[in-house]
């Protein structure tokens, strides 16, 4: 249907041909297929001009009509996303990146509905019909197409208290094997934390939780050392509720999404508010540091 467009508009075969990138032969062919699925002549054709049929007229304002409901699709979809955007992401970042991302993409698309999926565990992007994954740290080969987002660091923290009482802070970073931990399930047992001057250090954890948040709040409360994303203690630790003893992990952060080709307009925008929001992070922990 487009071919024929372009012949009709064009006003030759030729003309056409050099408008679509193809060969005269290939347009003319194309055309002549379309007769026969239509069943109709659509054009009259001599070897200087070429006219439309009644039938050709007909179909030709057809033809036109699909195109034009075509453009106006493309142009809606690219300029005002539309739908419900599925995300998920580890409890680490929701609150310093994944959420304030969330509040300013509503606020720039009010039609636009957002579903949140925070969990540590990977989720199945198909099963979950998830749109967009976050994932901190090195990914295994991946069927997803995979993009990467920033860094997250992580340290290690406890409340003033408990550092009081366990001494302060060691010079010999590998005492603190010796405290009390906390950790999260997906960390294993034992616990291994590379220290500021490459030792490894093994821990067997007192408390193990699948809540980054109730690991945060066991902290507070003075029951052990806990390894946590800067980005989501800063405020506690700028409140003076926990203390940094140290950085133990710097981890990639990255996207993924499982489209085709490029995700769609509303993907691809939300993508862009969150690259934002965890720079604008990363900036303030270094300017608070």
């Amino acid at each position: 249907m487009q071919v024929f467009l372009a012949v009709v508009e064009a006003r030759t075969f030729t003309a056409a041909a050099e408008r679509l990138g193809r060969t005269k032969s290939a347009v003319s062919q194309a055309v002549s297929r379309l007769e026969n699925d239509t069943g109709e002549r659509l054009l009259y054709r001599s070897t200087r001009s070429l006219s439309l049929t009644e039938a050709g007229t007909q179909f030709y304002a057809h033809c036109r009509d699909i195109r034009d409901t075509y453009d106006k699709a493309l142009l809606a979809i690219k300029a005002k996303p539309s739908g419900t955007l599925s995300v998920t992401a580890p409890h680490a970042i929701c609150k310093s990146v994944v959420d304030p991302a969330i509040a300013k993409f509503i606020e720039l698309y009010p039609d636009i509905g957002v579903r949140l999926l925070a969990d540590d565990s990977p989720v199945d992007l198909i099963e979950s019909q998830v749109d967009i994954a976050i994932r901190v740290g090195d990914l295994a080969l991946q069927s997803a197409k995979v993009s990467k987002l920033g860094m997250l660091y992580e340290s290690l923290y406890a409340s003033p208290e408990y550092i009081v009482a366990q001494g302060g802070i060691p010079d010999d970073l590998a005492e603190i094997g010796g405290w009390g931990h906390i950790t999260n399930d997906w960390q294993g047992v034992p616990v291994r934390y590379e220290l500021p001057n490459g030792e490894t250090l093994r821990v067997n954890p007192k408390i193990r939780c699948n809540s980054l948040y109730d690991i945060v709040r066991l902290a507070k409360m003075g029951v052990g050392v806990a390894r946590l994303p800067d980005m989501t203690v800063s405020s506690s630790v700028a409140g003076g509720s926990l203390t940094r003893i140290c950085e133990v992990s710097a981890a990639p952060v990255h996207y993924m999404h499982l489209f085709s080709k490029r995700p769609p307009a509303k993907v691809q925008k939300f993508i862009k508010l969150l690259r934002n929001e965890l720079q604008a992070e990363s900036v303030a922990l270094k300017k608070r540091a």
